[in-house]
């Protein structure tokens, strides 16, 4: 018994230093692969419900077809959503900047009748509103962990309407600049280099964004 006791005090001792050599190496690999020590992050996602669902039909310029029909009745917009990408940057653990984005397309038809050069006549428009978004994002990280990543965050710039409008088989296309922001309430990053995320909020591009993203180092 008293040889037995220094080897078994001899195999725990060997088993503590393994144990510590695995937890340690563990933890680098951890860190090394934490989103948080990922600098780089590109995205791609779906926005549904931005704020032009709210605005109704797009206000053109007083020759634009839609303006020149009286009385005639329109369908209410709509559109697929929002598709978007962008890229940002982590300057520290809490502050990251970039760019997005971002694509909808909001349809309607309308009908009704104009009279020229005495001969009333019916009128058919099919209409198309193509907006591209671009904003300057900046988000602020108020959990950062390997797995998870929580954040809110505000973008503005600009909204370009590519607008056209097909009377009786003519089409006419008109172009207008529109304010464009983000203002992201919360939004959530979970994975590693590669994972997803999922925003709340409102303005250009939606109410709820989600998608894709990979990040990776210098």
């Amino acid at each position: 018994m008293k040889n037995l006791f220094p080897l078994l005090m001899i195999f725990m001792l060997m088993c503590s230093v393994s144990f510590s050599q695995n937890a340690e190496t563990t933890a680098k690999t951890s860190t090394k692969t934490s989103q948080a020590t990922l600098y780089n992050d590109f995205y791609a996602g779906y926005g549904a419900l931005s704020i032009f669902y709210f605005t109704g039909r797009m206000a053109h310029s007083s020759d634009y077809p839609t303006k020149t029909v009286p009385n005639a009745k329109f369908t209410e917009p709509q559109s697929v959503g929002t598709f978007l990408i962008g890229y940002s940057r982590s300057l520290n653990r809490v502050i990251s900047m970039g760019i997005m984005f971002g694509y909808q397309n909001f349809h309607y038809t309308g009908k009704g009748r104009l009279t020229l050069n005495g001969n009333d006549s019916a009128i058919s428009l099919i209409s198309d509103d193509r907006l591209v978004t671009g904003i300057a994002r900046v988000t602020f990280c108020y959990l950062n962990r390997p797995f998870i990543r929580m954040y809110s965050g505000i973008g503005i710039g600009l909204t370009i309407d590519f607008g056209k409008v097909t009377v009786n088989g003519e089409p006419t296309s008109e172009r207008k600049l529109w304010p464009g922001g983000e203002l992201t309430l919360m939004g959530l990053r979970f994975g590693r280099a590669f994972g997803g995320f999922l925003e709340f909020g409102f303005g250009s591009y939606g109410i709820l964004n989600a998608g894709l993203s990979y990040k990776f180092s210098d």
